[in-house]
């Protein structure tokens, strides 16, 4: 569990800032450049990566009135930073490329919408995470790292340490993705007709 202030701190000092901050709103460099970036940052990683602990599910209000060439229009849920998938009420498997269902990003005069050919739409996404007592360590650890591209040249001015921090952001992305897939588990798959039949 890691704190805004305790992110930002491992940031600065991975562009080698030896200072480490008190509060956001203390009056120093560090913390003015930790204050213009941190939120932008926080949102750009949660988008990166579907993190487990910033996923959501929710069935989607249909508000009528499809756009041409699409069947139903449905508002776009509170709090959703980035869509993950359209899928059918009651499903909780991941779909395969081949069965993923084709949705489009529009607008209206109350908002965003999305726009579908499924009736009863369920909407998979990431959802808007502030509060940093919710952060996996994995994902404040990404979020170090991104935060340490940005302070790298108005803090140290050493472009080295900026592209250190980049390749070590996606490697960190990289883990991420490969520790979220060790904690979930998919339902069986369904045994074919063939099989079904022989027992």
């Amino acid at each position: 569990m890691s704190s805004d202030v305790e992110i930002c701190n491992i940031a600065l000092s991975r562009v080698a800032h030896s200072q480490p901050i008190a509060s956001l709103t203390e009056k120093s460099q560090a913390a003015e450049q930790c204050r213009r970036f941190y939120g932008p940052m926080r949102e750009l990683v949660l988008q990166a990566f579907p993190w487990p602990f910033a996923g959501s599910s929710v069935a989607l209000a249909d508000l009528g009135a499809p756009a041409p060439g699409w069947a139903y229009r449905y508002r776009y849920p509170a709090d959703c930073l980035k869509v993950r998938g359209i899928v059918q009420p009651g499903t909780r498997r991941v779909l395969t490329s081949d069965q993923e269902i084709p949705y489009q990003i529009g607008y209206d005069p109350g908002g965003r919408v999305i726009h579908t050919d499924q009736p009863g739409a369920v909407c998979r996404f990431t959802f808007k995470v502030e509060d940093s007592t919710f952060f996996d360590p994995q994902f404040a650890d990404a979020l170090a790292w991104r935060l340490a591209m940005e302070l790298a040249l108005p803090l140290s001015s050493k472009p080295d340490l900026q592209q250190f921090a980049s390749q070590s952001y996606q490697m960190a992305l990289t883990l991420a993705e490969g520790s979220a897939f060790e904690e979930s588990q998919d339902d069986p798959e369904p045994e074919s007709e063939f099989i079904t039949v022989r027992s």
